[in-house]
């Protein structure tokens, strides 16, 4: 979103006049109130949408699952944040409803099946490409990766622990959501997951043309 871009170009260039800063600070500054001011519209975005659903409970959920594992894990950076906020909040939003009015149809059994499944893939996926590069942070030192990816793990059998027992006081929709969250996730740092969203980024392109 271009007003995002706005701000941040000029809030990184008052703070680089301010601490008598260089080209690089600017950039740095720029990078992080990007982050931050595109965070929290996101954030109110997804609010909104939530309301209007009726899904505020699982698309919170679905959303702190995703975040909490991305900022250790990584994941595929679209090229524009109003591309980002798109298909993101649609993702979060498609998922709260499926969790919230799909969870009385699933038994303890099949629930149980489905959320070792995603620890089972979600893990095997997270060693082996976890964590990501981040175009703004590349991560290259091998003590770094490491660290991320024990990270990643001790996230990811944290959240077993927890969605075991969500399934055992029978609360389901939680249980999806905390599912889901990671599964969307996991599969941004996937190659399958990158070239979809790389289809996606494209596809977006050739519509704007």
């Amino acid at each position: 979103m271009r007003f995002i871009n706005a701000l941040s170009y000029k809030g990184a260039n008052y703070l680089m006049k301010q601490m008598k800063g260089n080209h690089e600070n600017r950039r740095i500054y720029y990078f992080g109130l990007q982050v931050v001011i595109g965070a929290i519209v996101k954030g109110l975005l997804l609010l909104l949408l939530a309301l209007i659903t009726g899904t505020i409970l699982p698309s919170l959920t679905i959303a702190a699952a995703f975040v909490l594992l991305r900022t250790i894990a990584g994941g595929y950076h679209m090229h524009t944040y109003g591309r980002c906020i798109a298909v993101s909040l649609g993702l979060f939003i498609l998922s709260a409803v499926i969790s919230k009015y799909s969870a009385h149809m699933w038994n303890e059994v099949s629930i149980m099946v489905f959320v070792i499944l995603s620890f089972i893939i979600s893990s095997a996926s997270l060693l082996k490409w976890a964590p990501a590069d981040n175009p703004n942070r590349p991560i290259t030192k091998e003590e770094e990766i490491k660290k991320f990816k024990m990270l990643s793990m001790v996230y990811i059998v944290v959240w077993l622990i927890v969605n075991l027992i969500l399934v055992y006081f029978k609360q389901n929709m939680f249980s999806l959501a905390l599912c889901f969250g990671v599964i969307l996730e996991v599969f941004s740092i996937t190659p399958a997951g990158v070239r979809f969203f790389e289809i996606i980024e494209h596809g977006m392109e050739s519509v704007k043309k």
